[in-house]
C-alpha cells in the first residue's frame, strides 16, 4: 500500500463534531449537527432543543493560535461594552480554543451563540444603528488599544497582496493584469496623500462588514465573523457595506440608506471629508482585494472551473468602474 497522501483539506464529520461537542460543552443534547457552509472557514449549525449555535473551524494555516486568542478576547471586550456581536460560548474547561488535529495539519474550532435574524421593516433605522455601531467599535478599540496580530488591513493587503496572488491567473493577459498594477498604485498614493495612518482615521477594524456578515434583531444589527480583523483604514471598514450592497444598487452611494449609515457613524465619531471622499478609492481595492482573496480560496479548498476568463471579464470591469467613479468625484473636488 502506498504511503499516506497528502490533504490540503479535509472536511470534518458532522456526527463526529457532534459526539465532541457533548464531551466538551455543557450541552445536555445536541439533536442536528449539520454542514452549514464554506470558504475561509468551515460553518457547522448545531441545534439543541432550545438553542442553536455556529461552529466556525477554521483552514490550516490562514491564522495561528494567538490570532484566535485574540479575537475572542476582542469580542468579549466589544460586549462588555455593550455592543452587539456574537459570543464565543466557553467549554467545560473553560476555554473556548478547541485545536483540532486534522490530516492536512492543525485547525482551529470555536463554537459561537447563533446571530438571530429577524430584522425590523424600518431598514433606515437599522442601517443608522449599524453606523452607530460600527463607530462605537472603532472608538472602543483605540481606547483599549487592542493588540491584534493579524496581517494589517494596509494598502499592502489590499493592492500588493492581491496583484501577486492572481498574476499567475492573467499570464494571458497581460494589458489587464498591467492595468491593475499601475491604476492601484496610483489609487494607492491617492490614500496615502489623504489619510495619514494614525487614530482615528485608522485602526482596528472588522475588515468584512457586509450584510452577510451582520443579521439584524429588530432594529439592532449585531456584527459576526471577524475573521478579517486587522487593523486598517476605517473608511475602508464603512466602504465594505457600500460596495457589497452596490452589486443590487449601482446608485447605493447616492441614496437614503447610505445617508443613514454615515449620519449614524457621526454620531459618535465625525468622518473627516478626506474620509468620505475616498470611498470609492478603497471599494475599487475592495474589488482587487476579492480577487485575490478567491485565488487563496480556490488554492485552500475550491475548484478552479469558475476562476477564468469570464469571472475575470466581470471583476474587472466592476473595478474599472470603481476606478472611474474616483476619478470623477476627485475632478469633481477639484473644481
Amino acid at each position: 500500500m502506498d504511503s499516506v497522501f497528502e490533504v490540503r483539506y479535509s472536511q470534518l464529520s458532522p456526527d463526529a463534531i457532534k459526539n465532541e461537542l457533548l464531551k466538551r460543552y455543557e450541552i445536555n443534547e445536541c439533536i442536528q449537527c449539520e454542514f452549514y457552509d464554506s470558504g475561509m472557514n468551515d460553518i457547522y449549525r448545531i441545534k439543541t432543543k432550545n438553542e442553536c449555535y455556529y461552529l466556525r473551524i477554521s483552514q490550516t494555516g490562514m491564522h495561528n493560535k494567538r490570532d484566535y486568542e485574540e479575537e475572542i478576547s476582542i469580542l468579549q471586550d466589544l460586549s462588555y461594552a455593550g455592543i452587539p456581536v456574537v459570543h464565543p460560548i466557553k467549554a467545560k474547561d473553560d476555554s473556548f480554543l478547541w485545536e483540532i488535529n486534522a490530516p492536512e495539519g492543525i485547525r482551529y474550532g470555536v463554537l459561537f451563540s447563533e446571530a438571530k435574524n429577524k430584522p425590523s421593516k424600518d431598514k433606515i433605522t437599522c442601517i443608522k444603528n449599524l453606523g452607530r455601531n460600527i463607530a462605537k467599535m472603532h472608538q472602543r478599540a483605540d481606547e483599549q488599544h487592542y493588540i491584534c496580530s493579524r496581517q494589517p488591513i494596509d494598502l499592502k493587503e489590499l493592492i500588493q497582496k492581491p496583484l501577486e496572488r492572481i498574476q499567475p491567473y492573467l499570464k494571458n493577459r497581460e494589458e489587464d493584469y498591467e492595468f491593475l498594477c499601475k491604476s492601484s498604485e496610483i489609487l494607492g498614493k491617492r490614500i496615502e496623500d489623504k489619510l495619514p495612518p494614525i487614530e482615528p482615521y485608522y485602526g482596528f477594524c472588522h475588515g468584512d462588514l457586509h450584510i452577510g456578515n451582520i443579521f439584524c434583531e429588530g432594529t439592532t444589527p449585531v456584527l459576526f465573523d471577524f475573521d478579517c480583523m486587522g487593523y486598517g483604514y476605517r473608511a475602508y471598514d464603512l466602504c465594505v457595506y457600500a460596495w457589497n450592497e452596490s452589486y443590487r444598487d449601482k446608485k447605493y452611494l447616492e441614496g437614503e440608506e447610505w445617508r443613514a449609515m454615515v449620519e449614524g457613524y457621526e454620531e459618535i465619531r465625525r468622518l473627516d471629508c478626506q474620509e468620505v471622499q475616498s470611498i470609492e478609492m478603497f471599494i475599487a481595492l475592495r474589488q482587487l482585494w476579492l480577487m485575490g482573496l478567491h485565488a487563496d480560496v480556490m488554492q485552500r479548498n475550491a475548484g478552479c472551473c469558475w476562476y477564468n476568463d469570464n469571472y475575470f471579464n466581470e471583476q474587472i470591469k466592476i473595478y474599472r468602474n470603481w476606478l472611474q467613479k474616483s476619478n470623477r468625484k476627485r475632478r469633481t473636488i477639484k473644481k
